[in-house]
């Protein structure tokens, strides 16, 4: 029997391994990657997540990344061909035959697909498996739209150092709950807690595995109670991370090799696989900006640790005070920071602007309620700022989508309500808990990313509980807008922006794209349309530069007494030419986007001037006010440099300079060779029926001291254009000294002038000063005079003077502390 038994078995192997072998199978061959859904407890093998954010997918290990992620299987015979046997990837991504998924994902879901893999000699293998598409990473972020930033730790007041420090530290937290600080976010309206829980003191808040030369730790685990009490109660915890370690000098910790590099590797891996969800870095790390050692904090390190060990952990790179809206690290960071002043002024109040770069990023911006970071033993120190200014600040800040980051100290004992704060945080929840939540921000079925041959239709979808409202003419669209009901016609380049409700929701973030049409006959039209009135540009050719940054290139214009309404966008025609470039308009003084839309050399005619003009949305540039123009450029397609010093002269805007911007249309990181290139805009006028000419508005100023010498602006956001732009909330201070000048250049001698006017600042005016005109720059003639000045409206008649040169020059306040703060001037007017 036993004999007849093995022959059985026999017969069924070999009818097996016949059966196998006719249907092509392998029962060697096997795929070893797992599905999306299992990343955290096999990283090695699952695919990695996509995100819909705007950008190409890549695939994260703690090597780097890549610009794809690869299928694998073993067994068999190799080389291996991949396909899909059923199902679907996420929409936009591939499946190529050497089993690499890549592309850019633009539908979020959990996408089933059956991978099908055959060797080389046929045999093949099926295996179900989900690829995750989800939303952009900080989407949770920018949804939440309130929270809080707690500073506390060693550095609290009585501030300590050292090991024996932290011991007294430990002892005197006495009200620390971790369960009832996230239950006082959630209280005040939050849906975040950032904490700092590794100051620049050294000190990390929990009890750290990474060895150090000081060992400058806590016993307690105050992190990880913090990250379990937030994510029990549905609250998501930042942590805090200063890479420099150095703000007490005589007790300084680095890693065993007397670096901040190893050490902060170590760390930030603690806490990423401890369970954080977003990390705020501060802004030792922005070595763009700042003369700091990049090995502090090695962004080539870093990044791929965060990304491999937590695919949807979020970090924020700080870029400190006044350098707000710089975006740093891109396209790997997922928040842009406005950090606030420590003044208690209103001016000290960051208000953040819309984001131009294409990457879905969420904006933050943190402002202080007091006008100190850490805790203050003397409460004459500590001083909240008035309840209507912090609510005007967050309204202003919510209105440009930002999500606001509250921050305040609390005590050494970790009472997260301190006595002093209690009624301006109760009052300010009230607020935030009637305007939580944002209705859904409409999505559109056109892409911003390509040029359209013809007229399209363009669907705006969101919440089926909500209603859209949409503008086409550039304007903020609110309820008294347009209602949405059937596809919107686009056939010609225009700007579209969108808002949705919901019932019992406030307004979502404005969409806000602008949709290319490129038809032949708009084609034509583009370049038939007349070019400036008063000015020809020059067609001479100069030697093409290529732009391997990405920077934009442009200029920097003044708009006269009268707006224009832009239609065209020019850039000189340079043969080889075959790229889409990006444009940007952005106003100067305060940074605020004005409009993004693009130029493609490759279909665009050219004009007599040499010129391809891209047609854009009718733009108004207002009189007086001061933009930035500029088109992105790159290593292939070559643009004509110009520094601008012999710019031609337009009737009715000034170009002042060039303009560099960086690649993701900010100001800030750029090399500044002073190279711009001259753009040609058509335009209209705008008719102001019945208005009086002020004929200071958009005119040369210059911020300089009573000696002539030259000064910058205070707080280096009070330009001296301010004073002449016709924007009463804006100012022109001059930073350096009390005592200062504004010197007004008209350009030319204007006649008949009867009337100036000077508007000062409520808290910035001069007690002392004097106006001066000069037809000449030598030859001057005092307007006024005036002493103990408490006016902050000054009217000047004169008899008609001709003149081309102004002073105002303060004398006093000479000091800090004086009546009148020191001079700020809102608006100075001329008129005949």
């Amino acid at each position: 029997m036993k004999r007849i038994s093995e022959l059985m078995s026999g017969i069924l192997f070999t009818l097996l391994a016949v059966s196998l072998s006719v249907s092509g199978q392998n029962p060697n061959l096997q795929i070893t990657t797992t599905s999306s859904s299992e990343y955290s407890k096999s990283p090695k093998t699952s695919i990695y997540p996509a995100f819909v954010d705007n950008i190409i997918y890549q695939s994260w290990t703690e090597a780097g990344p890549s610009p794809f992620f690869q299928l694998t299987a073993q067994g068999g015979t190799p080389p291996y061909t991949w396909s899909i046997a059923s199902g679907n990837l996420p929409k936009g991504l591939r499946l190529d035959k050497t089993g690499k998924i890549q592309g850019m994902a633009s539908k979020e879901g959990n996408y089933a697909f059956t991978a099908q893999v055959t060797d080389s000699k046929g045999a093949s293998i099926t295996k179900p498996l989900v690829f995750e598409a989800a939303p952009y990473r900080s989407k949770w972020f920018s949804d939440a739209k309130f929270g809080l930033f707690i500073q506390w730790g060693v550095f609290t007041q009585p501030s300590l150092k050292g090991k024996d420090g932290i011991a007294q530290f430990e002892k005197r937290i006495t009200k620390f709950n971790a369960d009832e600080w996230a239950q006082n976010v959630i209280d005040l309206g939050g849906k975040v807690l950032t904490v700092t829980i590794n100051a620049g003191d050294g000190v990390r808040l929990w009890p750290s595995t990474t060895p150090s030369k000081l060992e400058l730790k806590t016993q307690r685990n105050l992190v990880k109670e913090l990250i379990d009490a937030c994510h029990k109660k549905g609250i998501k915890f930042v942590a805090y991370f200063a890479p420099d370690k150095a703000w007490n000098k005589d007790v300084v910790d680095t890693g065993l090799d007397g670096t901040y590099g190893t050490l902060n590797l170590g760390l930030i891996k603690e806490l990423v696989l401890m369970g954080v969800d977003g990390l705020w870095i501060d802004m030792t790390s922005a070595t763009e900006l700042y003369n700091f050692d990049y090995n502090w904090f090695p962004w080539n390190k870093m990044i791929p640790i965060m990304r491999a060990n937590n695919p949807k952990l979020i970090f924020a790179n700080n870029t400190g005070i006044y350098n707000g809206g710089t975006v740093l690290q891109y396209p790997n960071t997922d928040v842009i920071i406005y950090e606030g002043g420590t003044s208690q002024f209103e001016t000290a109040l960051e208000v953040a602007k819309p984001t131009t770069v294409k990457k879905k990023l969420a904006i933050e911006v943190d402002n202080l309620l007091d006008n100190t970071w850490s805790w203050r033993e003397d409460p004459k120190l500590r001083n909240p700022k008035p309840l209507d200014m912090m609510i005007r600040n967050i309204k202003k800040n919510w209105e440009a989508g930002a999500t606001y980051i509250l921050s305040y100290p609390v005590p050494a004992n970790g009472d997260i309500l301190p006595e002093i704060y209690r009624d301006e945080l109760k009052q300010i929840a009230s607020f935030v808990k009637k305007n939580q939540g944002w209705s859904e921000t409409p999505r559109a079925s056109l892409s911003d990313t390509i040029d359209y041959d013809k007229a399209q239709k363009l669907t705006l979808t969101a919440s089926a509980r909500s209603k859209i409202y949409y503008t086409v003419d550039g304007n903020r669209p609110t309820t008294a807008s347009k209602l949405y009901k059937t596809p919107i016609p686009v056939s010609k380049t225009c700007r579209i922006q969108a808002i949705s409700v919901e019932a019992g929701k406030p307004a979502s973030k404005v969409f806000d794209q602008t949709f290319t049409v490129l038809t032949n006959s708009n084609r034509t039209a583009a370049n038939a349309r007349s070019a400036a009135p008063a000015a020809t540009l020059a067609t001479k050719e100069a030697a093409g530069k290529t732009e391997p940054n990405g920077f934009y290139r442009g200029m920097r214009i003044t708009v006269g007494p009268t707006p224009i309404r832009l239609t065209d966008i020019g850039r000189k025609y340079l043969q080889g030419n075959k790229d889409r470039h990006s444009i940007v308009i952005r106003r100067f003084t305060d940074d605020q986007p004005i409009l993004t839309a693009s130029l493609n050399t490759a279909i665009l005619p050219i004009a007599d001037d040499g010129y391809q003009y891209a047609p854009i949305p009718p733009t108004v540039l207002e009189a007086g006010k001061a933009y930035l123009i500029g088109i992105s450029e790159n290593a292939t397609d070559q643009f004509a440099p110009d520094d601008l010093k012999n710019a031609p002269s337009f009737a009715d805007y000034r170009i002042v300079q060039y303009s560099i911007l960086s690649a993701q249309g900010t100001r800030k990181p750029i090399v500044d060779d002073k190279t711009g290139q001259l753009l040609g805009l058509k335009y209209e006028k705008v008719n102001v029926s019945g208005a009086k000419i002020n004929l200071a508005l958009g005119k040369q100023a210059f911020l300089r001291a009573n000696n002539e010498a030259a000064l910058g602006p205070a707080s280096q956001i009070y330009f001296a254009e301010n004073a002449v732009d016709g924007d009463f909330n804006t100012m022109a201070a001059a930073g350096g000294q009390y005592p200062w000048t504004l010197f007004l250049d008209l350009t030319k001698v204007e006649t008949g002038l009867k009337q100036a006017k000077i508007t000062f600042a409520q808290t910035a005016y001069s007690t002392e000063f004097q106006v001066m005109a000069s037809p000449d720059n030598k030859t001057w003639t005092t307007l006024m005079e005036k002493k103990n000045n408490s006016d902050r409206t000054i009217d000047i008649k004169f008899d008609p003077i001709d003149a081309r040169y102004f002073k105002i020059r303060s004398f006093k306040p000479e000091k800090q502390g004086e009546t009148g703060r020191g001079m700020g001037i809102m608006e100075f007017e001329l008129y005949r």
